[in-house]
Order: structure tokens, then C-alpha cells, then sequence
């Protein structure tokens, strides 16, 4: 399934840093989770019938632009020109 290596490299590009409890309790984690894709895989899906629900766009949500009272990026150090400056990836 999936290893310690393989995780702590996903850690790394994620920039996480995880004990060695983490990577066991993870490792786990994750390979339960694809032991249950794996049953869902063997499920026959062209036996079942297929459901459809025809809705327009506008049934789903209300959605309303509002503009915010004040500046979301006010508080924030490293901002230039209405952007968020991040740090540089190596």
C-alpha cells in the first residue's frame, strides 16, 4: 500500500513535520482507507440502476456578491500590490 518513505515525502512537500507515531498511526490510517476503495472497486455498477436529478443552477443556492466592510488583507505583513507574498520554494 502506502510507506513510511512515501509518507514522509508527502509530509516534506507539505511542508509537515511527522513523529514517528504520526507516520505509524498514518501509514494505517491510509491503508485502511484504501482496503475500503479497493471494496467500493468490486461493487458491479452496471447492474445498478442509475439515478438522475435534473436541477437548474439557480435551484441549488442563492448566492449574493457582497462586498466586505473592510480590507481582508489589512493585517498581514508581506502584501504588494492587493497579493500575499509567500515564502520561495526550493
Amino acid at each position: 500500500m502506502i510507506s513510511k518513505d512515501e509518507l514522509k515525502h508527502l509530509g516534506w512537500l507539505s511542508r509537515l513535520e511527522l513523529t514517528a507515531g504520526e507516520l505509524d498511526r498514518y501509514v494505517s490510517q491510509i491503508d485502511e482507507i484504501i482496503r475500503y476503495f479497493d471494496t467500493l472497486d468490486t461493487i458491479p455498477l452496471f447492474e445498478s440502476e442509475r439515478t438522475y436529478s435534473v436541477k437548474e443552477v439557480s435551484e441549488l443556492r442563492n448566492d449574493k456578491n457582497r462586498k466586505f466592510k473592510w480590507d481582508t488583507l489589512q493585517g498581514l505583513k508581506n502584501r504588494k500590490d492587493g497579493f500575499i507574498k509567500g515564502p520561495k520554494m526550493s
